[in-house]
């Protein structure tokens, strides 16, 4: 083969652009500060990691000791961990049976972590993490899970929250749109009534319910999710399932197409929604005033959102024919900053940019983690910018 086509090759196959193809000065303003993002592979390049087809990043969450576990989606469905520590990625193993895990990836208290299945007849499993530390990576070993059940027969879980002080998990299943809680100490399923009835007007293809695809649990334990014609939902133990007054901010008339793809808490307890139109929204989770704090970007989908301890929000935008682009939001001023693409550029060792990205976590030590989700996916990195002094916050009335 000649050389010349030999280095095109490798180039496409290892995800960077060849000598050809340099990026412009312009082009580096228009990604993130190079300075701010770096990237990780889902394992030890070439054998050990996740395969294309099996890599989408759906799910990210902390756990209490500090370790970031993320589930991919694809012809399989993959367990990982990155201990920042270490500062590599994990793969621990893959769940048999299960192609999709969405937003649905918890940890309790103890530390076990808790993935609800997005398939047809999709299952509630737990996972010891006792000792991931120490394990090698395991691509190809199928993950040892304890089986917990379904919420209900022929659904799929499509997302998970947890209220650990009291060892409550609760979702919503798809393409049902039911409202469940998991009792862990129990081990008990309780469907408490569904977010959705009727599926969203249109084409005969359009055949699905309009469903909320993040939940959030509020300092109180209330519960927080959105539902038909992008209407929010309110669960507490004492008085159930509630549909609320308020809807997700949308343009009007799009009602029955919005709904909220991300949910943030800030540290005093109000709360922040990213909708699939764009909007950006904060919700007082005790009189249950929204305010609408318009779109950050010109885009559809606020796919995830994390709170800093420099007082910002970060969010991450896009829908599937989108570019992916990374926004900031400081509550105490109202005002937005673009931050750009979501692109690495360590030519010549590795380069890599996403198109489409599906989740946010935020570790302890304020790395924010962002989860690709195509079909040869990494994971980013993004530091933030250190507060100038401590963060505060409006405390929700």
């Amino acid at each position: 083969m000649p050389q010349k086509i030999l280095f095109l090759l490798l180039g496409v196959s290892l995800g960077f652009h060849s000598a050809f193809a340099q990026r412009t000065l312009e082009y580096d303003h228009s990604v993130v500060s190079q300075v701010r993002i770096d990237l990780r592979e889902l394992g030890y390049p070439p054998v050990d990691v996740i395969p294309p087809d099996e890599s989408a990043v759906r799910s990210l969450v902390m756990a209490p000791n500090g370790a970031l576990y993320g589930a991919t989606s694809g012809k399989r469905s993959h367990l990982f961990v990155m201990f920042p520590a270490h500062g590599y990625v994990q793969p621990l193993c893959f769940l048999k049976g299960v192609s999709t895990v969405h937003r649905s990836l918890v940890v309790s208290k103890s530390g076990d972590v808790y993935i609800g299945a997005g398939d047809k007849d999709g299952r509630l499993y737990r996972y010891s993490t006792q000792n991931d530390e120490r394990k090698p990576n395991r691509v190809d070993t199928a993950c040892e899970v304890t089986d917990l059940g379904g919420p209900a027969p022929g659904e799929g879980i499509y997302s998970l929250a947890i209220w650990p002080e009291f060892n409550v998990l609760f979702g919503l299943t798809s393409p049902g749109g039911q409202f469940f809680s998991f009792d862990i100490r129990s081990s008990k399923f309780t469907v408490h009534g569904k977010v959705a009835e009727r599926r969203i007007p249109g084409e005969k293809f359009e055949d699905y319910k309009n469903i909320g695809r993040a939940m959030v649990v509020d300092n109180e334990g209330r519960v927080f999710a959105s539902g038909e014609n992008g209407a929010i939902y309110r669960f507490y133990p004492s008085s159930g399932l509630e549909k609320l007054a308020v809807t997700a901010p949308t343009v009007r008339g799009r009602e029955p197409y919005n709904g909220v793809d991300a949910w943030a808490k800030d540290p005093c307890g109000m709360l922040y929604g990213g909708t699939s139109d764009g909007y950006l929204f904060r919700l007082d989770p005790r009189t249950q005033a929204i305010e609408n704090l318009g779109k950050p970007l010109n885009q559809y989908r606020i796919r995830g959102l994390v709170f800093s301890r420099n007082g910002k929000l970060y969010g991450a935008g896009g829908a599937d024919d989108e570019m992916a682009r990374l926004f900031s939001y400081d509550p105490r001023t109202g005002a937005y900053e673009m931050l750009g693409m979501i692109d690495v550029n360590r030519r010549p060792f590795y380069s890599w940019q996403a198109y489409v990205v599906d989740s946010m976590a935020i570790g302890a030590d304020d790395t924010v983690y962002i989860g690709q989700a195509e079909r040869k996916s990494k994971l980013y990195l993004y530091y933030p910018e250190p507060a100038a002094t401590p963060a505060a916050c409006k405390e929700p009335r």
